[in-house]
């Protein structure tokens, strides 16, 4: 008798609508690439909304590592859009 697991599409669902979500928000993310704080902000902003999102789920094996994954994917896309709309320190963990 083969199992049955109920719940995964829905989980799937959420997960694309996230990623979407992101990728947008990453888009249209208004920074300021010179001000580290600022770029720091955004970066935080897109963390909270993984967290947000994920939160119904964190009890459930593997998410923790898939918001940690996102929040360093989306992490270093903000990063490289500093980059490259303006000046930004080289290693940003130093400030």
């Amino acid at each position: 008798m083969p199992i049955k697991l109920t719940g995964l599409s829905e989980v799937t669902r959420n997960m694309e609508a996230l990623k979407r979500a992101l990728d947008g928000a990453v888009e249209k993310a208004s920074l300021e690439p010179a001000n580290p704080r600022d770029v720091e902000r955004v970066i935080r902003e897109i963390e909270m909304k993984v967290d947000l999102k994920l939160a119904p789920y964190m009890t459930s094996p593997g998410v923790s590592e898939i918001a940690s994954s996102l929040k360093a994917e989306y992490r270093k896309a903000l990063l490289q859009k500093a980059a490259e709309t303006g000046p930004y320190l080289q290693n940003p963990r130093s400030w």
